[in-house]
């Protein structure tokens, strides 16, 4: 299974390639492939479910080898990727038809009922939340855990405590390559397509993590043929 998701991995870094390029062949096709409810879009929300279940799954294999930090924690994290589906889709909204509530409609700049898109008493929690914060927080994820995890002993202590998945030197340049592309891009919805990278990112990061043990999936055990 690990090996099918390894695939599926370069084929979806391959099409966020194939959708920066089409931007400079057909602006209209980019931006109806990167719009509201569009293809990518529903590609991050799909793939960050993904990650939020089966790292679910983890915990439940897991929950009597390890111990209660760490499952709290990765049940923490499953919850977090299932809010960020569940964002990204604006809790189904528009899927299945719901009239957002009226606090929604007065506070949320987009009128839909989610939290990135609120707007209370001028302060934007979009900007504020889910850009400056975020942009700290994953900075230091994708681009100096690693460091801090092969140097300091107390926080490669903590982070084997806590079952953070952290990235390799190959998830950096990747990330890094393939975003400058994208920033390049002069139009707001390219945020939906690096969205959608940063969330094929971290599964390959889940499944394929410089501290191995935190593997998002299970490893395969062949059975071998015993001859009598």
């Amino acid at each position: 299974m690990e090996k099918s998701f390894k695939t599926a991995i370069e084929i979806l870094l391959l099409l966020v390639l194939v959708v920066v390029f089409i931007y400079f062949i057909d602006p209209n096709l980019f931006r109806w492939i990167t719009e509201e409810d569009g293809l990518i879009e529903y590609l991050t929300a799909l793939l960050l479910l993904i990650i939020s279940i089966c790292l679910l799954v983890k915990v439940i294999k897991n929950k009597r080898k390890k111990s209660r930090v760490w499952i709290v924690f990765n049940i923490l994290m499953s919850v977090g990727l299932f809010f960020g589906f569940g964002e990204e889709i604006s809790w189904g909204q528009r899927l299945f038809n719901i009239v957002p509530s009226d606090f929604f409609i007065e506070h949320n700049a987009q009128k839909e009922t989610n939290l990135h898109n609120l707007k209370i008493n001028g302060i934007k929690i979009n900007k504020w939340v889910f850009t400056y914060l975020f942009s700290v927080v994953f900075g230091v994820y994708f681009f100096l855990l690693l460091f801090g995890y092969k140097k300091i002993e107390q926080i490669k202590n903590y982070v084997d405590k806590l079952g953070v998945p952290v990235p390799k030197i190959k998830h950096m340049l990747i990330f890094t390559l393939i975003s400058i592309p994208i920033f390049s891009i002069p139009i707001g919805d390219k945020w939906e397509l690096w969205e959608c990278l940063f969330a094929v990112m971290l599964l390959s990061i889940f499944i394929e993590p410089y501290n191995v043990d935190e593997k998002l999936l299970p490893k395969e055990t062949r059975i071998q043929n015993k001859t009598l």
